[in-house]
């Protein structure tokens, strides 16, 4: 269903050249439920121009002679605009797959009984449209948001 919807979209995105502004995240506690790990999908597209706009050469993005420096603007922009409230995340890379561009963090030992809010801003300082999805699947249930300019933050509990 995840990816079903990601394709709609890129159709869409294509014949209506890129209308929709929009990232998905997944939040799900690792197997042994000690580990947060988190997939933020983006449009390759978006990354790029937050690379163009911040002055970076292009060339080799996504290629094994890809700028350390890209990943360390990148994590930088990551941390500045996705924050779970009282944990630090830890990047552990991405993979530019065409048209979609996934990050992977990690939040070592989670522990948390209580409310856990998320402030996601990604894009929004570059599309006032900017809508970002958020998906968590906790050990009951799977618990839904989509944050905006106007609501930047959710609450979820595992």
């Amino acid at each position: 269903m995840y990816k079903l919807f990601f394709q709609i979209i890129l159709v869409h995105s294509t014949v209506f050249s890129h209308q929709f502004f929009l990232t998905t995240t997944e939040i799900r506690l690792s197997e042994n439920q000690k580990n947060l790990e988190i997939t933020i999908q983006t449009f390759t597209h978006d990354v790029e121009a937050l690379l163009k706009k911040a002055n970076f050469n292009l060339a080799n993005l996504g290629s094994v002679r890809e700028s350390n420096e890209i990943d360390d603007f990148l994590i930088e922009y990551l941390s500045n605009n996705f924050i779970i409230q009282d944990h630090y995340w830890k990047y552990l890379g991405k993979k530019i797959d065409g048209d979609f561009t996934l990050f992977f963090l990690e939040i070592n030992k989670f522990n948390s009984s209580s409310n856990v809010a998320v402030f996601n801003t990604i894009f929004m300082d570059m599309y006032e449209k900017q809508q970002n999805i958020m998906n968590v699947y906790g050990k009951k249930s799977v618990q839904s948001s989509t944050m905006t300019i106007e609501e930047p933050a959710f609450k979820f509990e595992l």
